[in-house]
């Protein structure tokens, strides 16, 4: 802001006859003064915020600058009020932002109107639009940040719900062998299942949201800690060279392979489910399989299948399943 100041000042002041003492030259050298104190208040201030100092000086810089370019219609102090329409729909509420555009193109259309140049006009419609650029400016920023919360939300949902019922089974088991056997040995074991379940789900959540916040992800570093924490019988294949994927893509292969592994453990209890990573030039394809104990179609069915193609699908990929022989297959592809 100091530089363009600088160069607004120098592009009125380098050139005799503009800015002076006298005359229709010493308003314009009051206005650029004016304009020139708003915009130095605006840079201390801000320049970005929603803070009532902040909002005074974008304030004083675009009606200043309007009158300026009333007395003076140049392009090179059209920037007072063209960058002061902008930061008003970006970061001032409308109550403020609106009645501050509508002033500065009333100030310039009455210009215009009263024969001090065309050029008014044009300006008065560039504030307009440099208003509506800002506010489509903040309007993609909200959205972007609900969609940011929408994201962490569904991931936080995910995990608590494999976490929780994973949870809840170890505790009820422990007390089912207290009850049941009065077998304290299982039942501590249970219960340290539990635990570890519980501080691998803490981490789980740390990991996320981490993840969403700030970009990529090594999709077979948190496989691999799945597999681990989980202690379900799985092999991890990874072929190609691992590469991060987007936060979006790699926590969707993510919750795709722990819900295959959930469901190779609910329907096929006891056998051992092999994962394979491909790496290819564009793609990801992932590959959950194990033996299946129950019948395909009970396998096939419910809202786990759903929730995994559907997540697939929002980010570009494609989700095959089905039965070849005695093994129940889950293959996604995802662009990569």
């Amino acid at each position: 802001m100091a530089a363009g100041l600088a160069f607004i000042i120098w592009g009125e002041t380098a050139h005799p006859g503009i800015v002076g003492l006298h005359g229709a030259r010493l308003a314009t050298s009051i206005a650029l003064a004016v304009a020139a104190v708003g915009w130095v208040g605006w840079a201390v201030a801000g320049p970005r915020g929603t803070s009532r100092p902040l909002a005074v000086f974008v304030c004083w810089t675009g009606l200043a600058g309007s009158v300026l370019l009333f007395v003076h219609p140049a392009p090179a102090v059209c920037w007072f009020t063209v960058f002061a329409c902008v930061d008003a729909g970006a970061a001032l509420p409308a109550t403020v932002g609106v009645p501050l555009v509508g002033m500065c193109c009333a100030i310039l259309l009455g210009g215009y109107l009263s024969g001090r140049g065309d050029a008014l006009a044009t300006f008065a419609a560039v504030a307009f639009v440099a208003y509506v650029v800002g506010s489509n400016r903040r309007a993609a920023a909200r959205a972007a940040m609900f969609a940011e919360r929408g994201r962490i939300a569904t991931e936080l949902h995910d995990i608590l719900g494999h976490s929780l019922t994973a949870l809840s089974l170890q505790v009820e088991a422990a007390s089912a062998a207290l009850e049941t056997t009065g077998d304290t040995d299982l039942a501590l074991a249970r219960l340290t299942k539990a635990a570890r379940l519980t501080r691998s789900g803490q981490e789980e959540i740390v990991a996320a949201v981490r993840t969403l916040r700030h970009g990529t992800v090594g999709v077979h570093e948190l496989i691999k800690q799945l597999i681990d924490a989980s202690g379900l019988p799985a092999d991890l294949t990874v072929r190609g060279r691992p590469r991060p994927l987007s936060a979006t893509t790699g926590m969707a292969v993510y919750r795709l392979v722990q819900e295959a592994l959930t469901n190779a453990g609910k329907h096929a209890p006891g056998t051992e489910a092999a994962v394979t990573l491909s790496y290819e030039p564009q793609t990801l394809t992932v590959t959950v399989a194990n033996p299946t104990v129950a019948r395909p179609e009970a396998i096939s069915g419910g809202q786990g299948l759903h929730v995994m193609r559907e997540r697939i699908r929002q980010v570009g990929g494609t989700l095959v399943t089905g039965a070849t022989g005695n093994r129940w297959q889950i293959e996604g592809r995802v662009p990569a």
